[in-house]
């Protein structure tokens, strides 16, 4: 695919125009979907991946992969309280799903990023120390 040697050559702008016109064609297609996502952050255009990821979520909210992305960026851009919100809503969204394996494995990746995002927003206070966290903790607790 062309967008795809585009990525692996450093060349997100030309790529991202390709995906979207395999999106018009593909849309289901959630791989074509987060690359989108994936190339608009690499440009660093994190406003524009951002709205993207946040206007597809909302047109499809089972996009599970989707939400793990958008929630990651809100954490790599230090918006805690956005990827804490991100994660929330996908715990309560995956208890509404029949718990296979694969919803399973989700609730465990949102657990484990929410206790890493709640312990980095704890660790942006000036006087930080380690200490119990009982969110972070309940959050490890559900994650086993």
């Amino acid at each position: 695919m062309v967008a795809q040697a585009l990525m692996d050559i450093q060349e997100p702008e030309e790529a991202i125009q390709y995906y979207e016109r395999a999106l018009e064609r593909q849309s289901e297609d959630i791989t074509l979907v987060r690359e989108v996502g994936r190339a608009l952050v690499m440009t660093h255009d994190y406003s524009r991946a951002v709205k993207y990821y946040e206007t597809r979520l909302q047109e499809d909210p089972k996009l599970l992969d989707l939400r793990t992305d958008l929630a990651n960026l809100y954490y790599r851009l230090k918006a805690f309280d956005q990827s804490r919100r991100v994660l929330i809503e996908s715990l309560k969204y995956l208890k509404t799903q029949e718990q296979t394996v694969e919803v399973k494995s989700k609730n465990v990746t949102y657990l484990a990023l929410m206790a890493k995002v709640l312990l980095e927003a704890d660790m942006q206070y000036a006087g930080w120390k380690l200490k119990d966290n009982p969110d972070a903790k309940q959050a490890i607790i559900e994650a086993r």
